[in-house]
């Protein structure tokens, strides 16, 4: 498979999905790595990876980022969203500031980096915006009812994308649970039992890290370039 050449900003690089997709990219072209954590992007940036240390939250700098990663090493020809918050408790115990830092991160920031990548000084284009959604987006369930809820609206920017920012694509992968930082602050709720009831309700066996990697190279790839406006989902089957 031909692989995705230019110039690659990844949002939330610092760990998971988004640090594996860095390393990923970074050996066929040029990436830029975005991520709040400074010591986390201090690894890659010994790997010869581009750094930029910021915080998503803050939306008014957004536009300000991609200006300076252009400015630096080129358009875009692709952005890979990888920044995601998870809240895990009932909706009677969430704060206001839990709800509201979920939805920026997996939101209300992601809307903001697509409106400054579809512009022509940002990105080329054939450049492809991509972004981390998850199978709860369609499978909402207690306990994590506003993270599926922010998720299914990012679904709904990606479809929405790929009409509006024509001939740039957008697309998305929906994984299922991963072995992640994210999900390892969790251990309480992700233990060996669930990760064995995972494993034996997975046909091809539970995702991993990798695998998603491997899907989001597949849909940023001139393999894919009829491909817009999907949420592939990487769950090794188990929400069948």
């Amino acid at each position: 498979m031909a692989e995705p050449a230019g110039h690659i900003l990844v949002v939330g690089a610092s760990s998971g999905i988004g640090r594996a997709v860095a390393e990923r990219f970074a050996r066929q072209g040029a990436v830029t790595a975005l991520a709040r954590r400074a010591d986390r992007l201090a690894v890659l940036a010994e790997a010869g990876i581009a750094t930029i240390a910021a915080d998503v939250t803050d939306l008014a700098a957004i536009a300000g980022t991609l200006q300076a990663a252009v400015a630096e090493r080129g358009l875009l020809t692709g952005l890979v969203y990888c920044a995601g918050v998870q809240v895990i408790k009932p909706m009677r115990s969430l704060s206001v500031e839990e709800v509201q830092r979920l939805y920026t991160t997996n939101l209300v920031a992601p809307t903001l980096f697509a409106a400054a990548f579809g512009n022509a000084r940002i990105s080329t284009r054939d450049a492809v915006f991509c972004a981390v959604s998850s199978v709860a987006a369609q499978r909402p369930e207690p306990a994590i009812v506003p993270y599926a809820a922010s998720k299914a609206g990012l679904d709904a920017l990606i479809r929405g994308l790929a009409r509006e920012l024509a001939p740039r694509r957008a697309v998305g992968v929906a994984p299922g649970w991963l072995d992640t930082e994210m999900t390892q602050a969790h251990a309480r709720l992700y233990g060996e039992g669930f990760k064995e009831v995972l494993e034996k309700r997975s046909p091809t066996g539970a995702a991993t890290v990798a695998s998603v990697v491997e899907a989001i190279a597949f849909l940023m790839s001139p393999q894919a370039r009829h491909v817009t406006g999907e949420i592939l989902r990487v769950d090794g089957g188990a929400s069948l």
